[in-house]
């Protein structure tokens, strides 16, 4: 048990997944969740974000040669698209958590059950009419 909150908690604080929590916030409160995905079809903002992984990966998260302590620039540079993925995973599974949290599922639901109730009512030749034109 203590082996899953340590890993739960090294996920949570790792500076990469904090700042994709904080771009999703923003992006959540200043554009919104309508303008989401034109916002994510910009591509300078890729190149921000890859920036800001590179900076990490330069400064904090250095990969060095197997038994040296010489850095592996190269290697340190391919390591910030891997911290861009983990960017951009916590972003969009942020936006959808907020998005699914706000939704009013309870409403939807009884407005489904309602209108399925209302079908069960009609008559065989009617029912096949409003199915119809639903799809």
């Amino acid at each position: 048990m203590g082996a899953f909150i340590k890993l739960i908690l090294s996920i949570i604080i790792n500076p990469v997944v904090l700042a994709g929590i904080g771009v999703s916030w923003y992006i959540i409160f200043h554009y919104g969740l309508d303008n989401y995905r034109q916002l994510l079809s910009v591509p300078y903002i890729y190149v921000f974000l890859w920036g800001f992984c590179l900076i990490y990966a330069l400064v904090l998260k250095h990969v060095y040669v197997p038994n040296s302590n010489k850095v592996d620039w190269w290697a340190t540079f391919k390591s910030s698209f891997g911290h861009l993925l983990v960017m951009l995973l916590t972003i969009v599974v942020a936006c959808s958590v907020y998005y699914v949290s706000q939704d009013n599922w309870g409403e939807k639901l009884d407005r489904y059950a309602r209108n399925q109730k209302v079908q069960d009512t009609l008559p065989i030749n009617q029912q096949r009419t409003i199915n119809q034109q639903r799809y």
